[in-house]
């Protein structure tokens, strides 16, 4: 199995985790840990860095600000036609996103 960093930025030496474990990791967390709305599974990747904290790493605060305001203006013009309440909070984790960003608060 392939080894695979802990976090972004991460250089010490990966850890080899096996086939049963890496299954074991998904399974085990993807009941408790994750939300639709504010963390969901298919945005962890295999070691559960999130999609959001990678992409603000790669881009910086202010690129990273200006996706997030888009997907929130996304979210909000088509709720009515797709996913409703659910794409209404989305747009509020997105604006929140934002804040964090601007403010420094990291996750």
């Amino acid at each position: 199995m392939a080894a695979y960093v802990k976090r972004v930025g991460d250089l010490t030496e990966p850890v080899e985790l096996s086939a049963s474990q890496v299954a074991e990791k998904m399974t085990s967390t993807v009941d408790t840990e994750f939300d639709p709305v504010t963390k969901p599974s298919h945005y962890a990747g295999h070691t559960g860095i999130e999609c959001k904290t990678a992409m603000e790493s790669m881009l910086g605060t202010e690129a990273y600000a200006s996706y997030m305001q888009g997907c929130a203006f996304k979210y909000l013009w088509r709720w009515r036609e797709k996913n409703g309440i659910e794409d209404l909070k989305k747009a509020r984790e997105c604006i929140d996103n934002v804040i964090r960003a601007i403010e420094g608060d990291g996750q």
